[in-house]
C-alpha cells in the first residue's frame, strides 16, 4: 500500500489517525516485506494480527495463511477490514482485554502505548504462540533483547526470555509511517524455546523478578531476604542486584526458594 493510497483511504473513511489509539500506518513496502519474510507464514497456520489498521500487512498474511484473525479497536477500521477482507476473522475490541484466540503466530505493528501490556499477555499466557513478529518502539525492542548489567535489562526482559529467544531484526525509521511518530521503531522476532535451566513447577519466578526490579539498585539479599547460600548456589555474589543476575540465575533462585518453602504460591 503506497503513501498515496493510504492518504486516499484516510480521506474516504474520514479518519484522522488517533494518537490515543497509537495509529501510525506503515507505508514502506520494504518494511512490510521484511515483516512478511520474518513471519514465514505457512499455509496450514493460524495467524493473529493486532491492529490491522488499513490492511497493508493483513493482505500479505491472508494470502499465505490458512486463517487470519485480526483484533481492531477502532470501529471504523474494524468495519473497513471486515468489508475489504471478508476472509479475515475480525474481532472488534481492545487487544488488552478481549480473550486472545489460539494461534500459531502473532504478526503485528503494535501501538506504542499498549505494546508492553500486549506482550505481557502473550509471554505470560497459558498457551504462548510459537513465534511473534512485532513492530514496536525501538526502546521496547532493546528491553526485550537486553543482557544482564545493561540499563534496558528488566522484568519484561526476563519474562520474555524465559519462553522466547529474542532477535532485533530491523530498525524502522519514523518516515515509514503516516503520521510519522517521534521515535524509531524496530521489528523484533520472538521464537519459543526452553531455557537452559528449567523452571520448577510453582517456583515464584515472576513474583521474585517483579519485586527485585521494583528497587533495582538494592541488594537482593536485603530486598528479597535471599540467603547468601542461595545466591552462592547460582554463582551470584552476596551483594548481587536484580540487574546482575542472568535468566538462568533467576530461575535457579526461584527453584531454590520453591524447594525450601513448598507453600509458596505459583508464579
Amino acid at each position: 500500500m503506497t503513501p498515496t493510497e493510504v492518504r486516499q483511504l484516510l480521506v474516504e473513511l474520514d479518519l484522522r489517525p488517533s494518537k490515543a489509539l497509537g495509529q501510525n500506518f506503515l507505508i514502506d513496502g520494504n518494511v512490510l516485506e521484511i515483516i512478511a519474510r520474518e513471519a514465514d507464514v505457512r499455509s496450514q497456520e493460524t495467524i493473529l494480527e493486532i491492529g490491522p489498521g488499513l490492511g497493508a500487512l493483513t493482505v500479505k498474511l491472508a494470502d499465505r495463511a490458512d486463517k487470519v484473525i485480526a483484533i481492531e479497536k477502532d470501529g471504523r477500521l474494524a468495519n473497513f477490514i471486515r468489508q475489504r477482507y471478508p476472509e479475515v476473522e475480525l474481532i472488534h475490541g481492545d487487544a488488552c482485554k478481549v480473550e486472545l484466540p489460539a494461534c500459531d503466530k502473532v504478526v503485528a505493528n503494535l501501538p506504542y502505548s499498549i505494546s508492553t501490556a500486549i506482550l505481557e499477555r502473550f509471554v505470560e499466557g497459558a498457551a504462548p504462540p510459537r513465534r511473534l513478529v512485532l513492530t514496536v518502539q525501538k526502546e521496547v525492542a532493546l528491553r526485550l533483547a537486553a543482557r544482564p548489567r545493561h540499563k534496558d535489562y528488566g522484568a519484561l526482559t526476563l519474562f520474555t526470555q524465559l519462553r522466547y529467544h529474542v532477535t532485533v531484526v530491523h530498525v524502522v525509521s519514523p518516515r515509514c509511517f503516516i503520521p510519522a511518530p517521534n521515535v524509531e521503531s524496530a521489528i523484533v522476532a520472538l521464537d519459543r524455546r526452553e531455557p537452559r535451566v528449567l523452571l520448577a513447577p510453582g517456583a515464584p519466578f515472576h513474583q521474585l523478578v517483579r519485586q527485585g526490579f521494583q528497587q533495582r539498585r538494592k541488594m537482593l539479599r536485603k530486598l528479597l531476604g535471599i540467603a547468601d547460600e542461595v545466591l552462592d548456589g547460582v554463582g551470584a555474589v552476596p551483594t548481587a542486584r536484580a540487574e546482575e543476575l542472568s535468566l538462568e540465575q533467576w530461575i535457579g533462585v526461584a527453584n531454590a526458594l520453591r524447594e525450601s518453602t513448598p507453600a509458596d504460591g505459583a508464579q
